[in-house]
């Protein structure tokens, strides 16, 4: 058979699938009766704006998303994650999403089908559904749905299986509500920002290990240099050296927490510290805590850059007030990749050129 010939098979055969999915459905949650198109709750477009905290429960994990009103405009913060910043675009899309719901066509009421559809008790950890409560600044209910299966396809754009948390019929609702999958989806994960061309060095500050540098001598430069790397050795991973310099490139944490309970002390010597040549210094201070590393950042300028002539102050002070914003006061984990950089010391990262084992292999290469 020719790869045309199976490429329209393939096609045919998923089409059918899809359809033949979709009869199934149809037929043991449809009810036969059409929806009017009016919005689910009436008159919650108008109101939107007076949504001052949102509920949601997603397999049994409660985010509380509450706001505060600061010189006219609302701030968000996730309460289960200590108040930790909540971007008002999330919060934005999730309520007017609920506001926008419009009912299309009855569905099924039998519990046992809920979960086809995704409407069952999303307090249930294997529920996939998520309960959406919207409530004004006097703590008033303004709405509730349980936002289930997405229905969306290549010629069914925004419609998602929705049901009243009250009510036993559940419905195909014209719309969507992007509700996170994940707690930590409501929040921005991205600390730190900084092109990896700008990077002049990188030092690894391991206890009970020599410090760890990686260097370009020029901006020019396409790779880094490990520093002090014994003669007749070679590194194990050919970017082994860049990846340590490339973590502020787009570093983002994984679970946040306040810096005082994390215990990281600011004024000990930094696990990493990332130096740029125009003038901006990025320290980042790390802290075992059980099985995890916690980490703080501070962005602060160079007070002895290499070429003052390539300083940038404006950008720097510009980094600098981004970055600070972010992170001042709090602690934070990292992807495993970035976790495994933190840790890297010269005997980890090297290794005997061509395989051989030496007698004079060093645990602990010179700078």
């Amino acid at each position: 058979m020719s790869p045309k010939s199976f490429a329209i098979l393939f096609a045919i055969t998923l089409v059918a699938l899809l359809a033949a999915f979709g009869i199934t459905v149809s037929r043991d949650t449809g009810s036969g009766v059409r929806g009017d198109g009016t919005p689910i709750f009436e008159g919650l477009i108008a109101r939107v704006n007076d949504v001052a905290t949102l509920k949601v429960i997603r397999a049994g994990e409660v985010s509380t998303i509450e706001s505060t009103l600061k010189d006219g405009t609302r701030q968000w913060r996730l309460k289960e994650k200590n108040g930790y910043p909540v971007p008002v675009e999330i919060v934005r899309a999730v309520a007017a999403g609920v506001a926008q719901l419009r009912a299309v066509e009855a569905k099924t009421a039998r519990p046992a089908l809920y979960g086809r559809l995704k409407v069952d008790d999303p307090t249930k950890t294997e529920s996939k559904g998520a309960l959406v409560e919207l409530f004004d600044a006097k703590g008033a209910k303004m709405a509730a749905i349980i936002s289930g299966l997405d229905k969306s396809g290549f010629f069914d754009i925004g419609d998602v299986y929705v049901r009243r948390p009250d009510e036993e019929r559940a419905w195909l609702a014209r719309g969507k509500v992007p509700v996170p999958d994940k707690q930590v989806g409501w929040l921005n994960q991205m600390i730190v920002e900084v092109d990896l061309p700008r990077v002049r060095e990188t030092t690894i500050y391991v206890p009970g290990q020599n410090p760890l540098r990686v260097f370009k001598k020029t901006d020019d430069d396409r790779d880094f240099t490990l520093e002090g790397m014994p003669k007749g050795y070679e590194l194990k991973e050919l970017f082994g050296a860049e990846d340590i310099s490339r973590a502020i490139q787009q570093l983002a944490f994984e679970d946040v927490k306040p810096l005082a309970e994390a215990g990281i002390d600011l004024s000990a010597t930094p696990r990493a510290r990332h130096t740029t040549f125009d003038g901006l210094i990025v320290d980042v201070w790390a802290k075992d805590v059980g099985d995890k590393m916690w980490v703080a950042v501070k962005a602060r300028p160079d007070p002895a850059p290499k070429d003052p002539k390539q300083v940038d102050k404006a950008k720097v002070e510009k980094d600098i007030t981004k970055i600070n914003a972010t992170t001042d006061g709090w602690a934070y984990t990292l992807n495993e990749f970035e976790t495994k950089n933190l840790r890297k010391t010269m005997t980890g990262m090297i290794q005997p050129v061509g395989g051989a084992v030496k007698a004079s292999d060093p645990k602990k290469p010179a700078k």
